[in-house]
């Protein structure tokens, strides 16, 4: 594995941005949307919002 160095501010940058991604609507839509694909589940378009 290679290491990297980044900035503590990017760092801290990189984190707040993936808490609000986490914390997004579209991003449980699709977490939902996996866990359904996992599960065999078919959808249509129009099912997805489409």
């Amino acid at each position: 594995m290679e290491t990297i160095t980044i900035p503590k501010a990017e760092l801290e940058q990189l984190q707040k941005e993936l808490e609000i991604l986490r914390n997004s609507s579209l991003y449980k839509r699709l977490l939902d949307f996996e866990k359904n694909i996992a599960e065999g589940r078919r959808f249509t378009r129009k099912d997805l919002g489409f």
